[in-house]
């Protein structure tokens, strides 16, 4: 059972919410010019659909990578997120161990490298990966920018790295 109201654990009044939403708006009017003047600050209208209101984040941001990472038991979870978030959203899905693949196949300098790595049982690191994400990422199509990220990272450092 979930609580609403007054007893609920996290209630919290209008009259608390309405002065929370007022100490924002002040705290904007200083945020907001010094967001404009430092960074690619874009504003975007949310009253609308969130559909549409998604359509115009999208086009203001930087590629948008999401990863979703596997689990015991969630392959047909992921595939299923993947599916979606690729038909409904145009997210394009980079699975690394295809795209290392796909390098090899296409026979370019990265997937030699990588390849030889294999052939001598070493373990491809996590710089050359993000170096060829980053070619893929950045590939200069601005209408390509949203990514869902599978096999990667699978640890802390690889994480930092792709950072």
């Amino acid at each position: 059972m979930i609580l609403r109201g007054e007893n609920a654990p996290d209630y919290v009044s209008s009259t608390v919410l309405s002065q929370q939403v007022k100490k924002y708006h002040e705290a904007a009017k200083e945020l907001i010019p010094f967001l404009q003047n430092n960074t690619p600050y874009q504003t975007v209208s949310t009253e609308k659909s969130f559909e549409k209101t998604m359509e115009d984040v999208n086009k203001h941001i930087e590629p948008c990578v999401i990863h979703i990472r596997p689990g015991a038991n969630s392959n047909d979870l992921r595939k299923e997120i993947t599916e979606k978030l690729s038909s409904l959203h145009g997210f394009i899905n980079l699975d690394i161990n295809a795209l290392i693949r796909d390098e090899n196949e296409r026979k370019t300098a990265i997937g030699v490298e990588m390849n030889q790595m294999v052939q001598s049982n070493r373990i491809i690191p996590a710089e050359m990966i993000v170096r060829m994400l980053k070619k893929i990422i950045y590939s200069g199509q601005p209408s390509i920018n949203k990514f869902i990220l599978t096999s990667f990272p699978d640890i802390i450092e690889q994480a930092k790295e792709f950072e």
